[in-house]
């Protein structure tokens, strides 16, 4: 072989990036080669490059080059020495064997057989800088007179770090050559991986979690020997960063949940690292494993336990049924799905899927009411399509009858006259009225009779009463749309009083101008209606779509019964005027004026 061809060999062999120490492939482990047998090349033929892939190779992290940056490139074949006999030694590549940073491997050639290599390595920081001086050095390619030699392993060497290398050749002619500053080289400890592993190969509804395991040793490249690295502290990240630490055998399980957010991820990068400590106080950054996990997201449905309900006003409207996922081709019940109805309505699917919603708002008129799985990206499920599903309410409205005014003449005639409305803010037209009679207004209520209301459901007549005492209500009967009601009752006794000529207004009027109130307050005398004066009249308010009367104030009639009281307007509503009698009087209730406030 000539001096070019093994010069270049020996440059070849030095470029060869570092070897991985692997947990299983063809390759042998460095240490075990090394401690079995130190002159056998550790270089494995299924050397990896040195460029970590997606998914780590089983190669450890920030090795060196087999090359260091500042190694002299091969020596020109023109400078060797002449075959003459009269040739020195020149050296190639000088640095760490690629597999092992343990060994020092030297390219050098000659006019004659090399007969001695050997090396000075001084520590390039310290106090007290120490040389150590390597000798051994034997022959793993080419030829004793253009070859690679590499040293035994350098257990001599005080320490880990980086080291100066000057190296010295002899041969056969007795020629000497020395290069003083050769090469640097690193000798640190390396991790070494076995058993990796990440899983599942993708992620799913049944398969959220992603498992990581494996084993981590440290291998020191000065007694060749392999160990344990138990206690290290791992970074994990999926969507989000865990920790976790190496049990004492070195090795780990993991296990988390990575959370999506909700926001269609279609993959999720996973990746295992860990920062090892140099014995130099440095940290060295090493990615032990990662991998991409496709995500699928499989199709679901909400299957309700009714399509419609009927409910009475003044219930809630509430829903059950199952929520489930296809996986397989087969449809399975999903437990832990966040679900809503409506804004405020929300629970999360228990065992077998089920769930039960309820609107907390009463609803006031038939409706549709759509339950569906929730939309909100830190509740929904990744690994779920978004369902809805959809029941009708039917209400059965409330109604409200309205004994507005009546009094009993000195015929004993009854006038009654009012309005009926629902709680959906409709007017039941032409709706059948019981007028009922209670001695106490408690208990004994007989019906008298019945009228229908108008079109607009307002009512205003007249009736004979066989007994002018007591107290007096109406009745509705139930029917598929609305519910049984009464009315307010109405109590008489001798006097009826009355206010007459309720007015609120002006109508409309706007919003912070003054709403007038005035009417008149009388009883009867004999036939006639006259004044009720020096007596006080309360003025309520009911606003638009309320069901409650609030008292606005009170004002005293003057000696002609008369009141005026005035208001500030704030909202559509209601005005009325009432007067509660004492004694051998009535009580009075004005008629109902509704302002419309612009």
């Amino acid at each position: 072989m000539s001096a070019a061809v093994s010069a270049a060999l020996g440059a070849a062999l030095l470029a060869a990036p570092t070897l991985a120490y692997a947990d299983g492939g063809p390759g042998q482990d460095p240490a075990a080669a090394a401690t079995t047998n130190p002159t056998t090349d550790p270089t494995p033929s299924d050397t990896p490059t040195g460029t970590p892939s997606g998914t780590p190779s089983d190669t450890p992290t920030g090795a060196p080059s087999g090359t260091p940056s500042d190694t002299p490139p091969p020596s020109d074949p023109s400078s060797h020495a002449p075959a003459d006999g009269t040739g020195a030694p020149v050296f190639g590549n000088v640095g760490s064997d690629p597999s092992d940073t343990g060994f020092l491997t030297v390219a050098v050639s000659s006019d004659s057989a090399i007969t001695e290599v050997s090396a000075d390595l001084t520590e390039l920081h310290g106090t007290a800088p120490a040389t150590v001086a390597v000798t051994g050095f034997t022959l793993v390619s080419g030829t004793p007179q253009d070859g690679v030699w590499r040293s035994p392993r350098m257990s001599q060497l005080p320490s880990y770090g980086s080291y100066d290398v000057s190296v010295s050749a002899q041969d056969s002619d007795g020629d000497n050559t020395t290069s003083a500053h050769a090469t640097t080289v690193d000798v640190e400890p390396k991790p070494v991986f076995a058993d990796r592993g990440i899983g599942p190969a993708a992620l799913d509804v049944e398969h959220t979690h992603v498992t990581l395991s494996g084993r981590i040793s440290l291998f020191d490249p000065i007694t060749g020997d392999t160990s344990p690295l138990g206690g290290q502290a791992l970074s994990v990240v999926a969507e989000y960063a865990y920790t976790a630490v190496t049990a004492a055998d070195g090795s780990y399980a993991i296990d988390v949940a990575p959370k999506l957010n909700g926001d269609n991820a279609t993959s999720v990068p996973v990746s295992l690292s860990f920062w090892l400590a140099n014995p130099d106080g440095t940290n060295t950054y090493v990615l032990v494993d990662s991998k991409t996990l496709p995500v699928v997201v499989s199709p679901s449905r909400i299957r309700l336990d009714h399509s419609s309900v009927q409910i009475k006003f003044g219930a809630k409207a509430s829903s059950s049924g199952v929520v489930e996922y296809l996986y397989g081709g087969t449809w399975h019940p999903a437990k832990g799905v966040a679900l809503d109805m409506g804004y405020y309505a929300t629970t999360t699917s228990g065992a077998g899927g089920r769930f039960t919603l309820t609107d907390p708002y009463i609803p006031y008129d038939d409706a549709t009411f759509t339950v569906e799985t929730s939309s909100d990206s830190y509740l929904a499920d990744p690994y779920l399509t978004p369902s809805h599903a959809q029941f009708k309410v039917d209400v059965v409205n409330k109604t409200s009858i309205c004994f507005c005014s009546s009094w009993i003449d000195e015929y004993s005639d009854l006038h009654i006259q009012g309005s009926m409305t629902a709680s959906n803010g409709k007017v039941p037209p032409n709706h059948k009225l019981y007028l009922q009679q209670s001695a106490d207004g408690k208990t004994g209520w007989k019906s008298l009779g019945w009228f229908t209301t108008k079109s607009d459901g307002t009512f205003n007549l007249d009736g004979y009463v066989a007994v002018p005492k007591g107290y007096w209500r109406l009745y509705s009967a139930g029917s598929s749309d609305y519910q049984p009601g009464y009315s307010n009752s109405v109590h008489f006794n001798r006097t009826a009083t009355r206010i007459s000529g309720f007015n609120a207004g002006p109508e409309p009027v706007r919003k912070g101008h003054t709403v007038t109130t005035t009417g008149t307050l009388q009883r009867l005398s004999g036939t006639k209606w006259v004044a009720f004066g020096k007596q006080r009249v309360y003025i309520l308010f009911q606003a638009k779509g309320k069901k409650s009367w609030t008292q606005m104030g009170s004002v005293k009639a003057d000696s002609h019964g008369r009141f005026t009281a005035r208001f500030t307007a704030k909202q559509d509503g209601t005005w009325v005027g009432v007067y509660l009698a004492s004694g051998s009087y009535v009580d009075a209730e004005s008629y109902h004026d509704y302002v419309d406030v612009r």
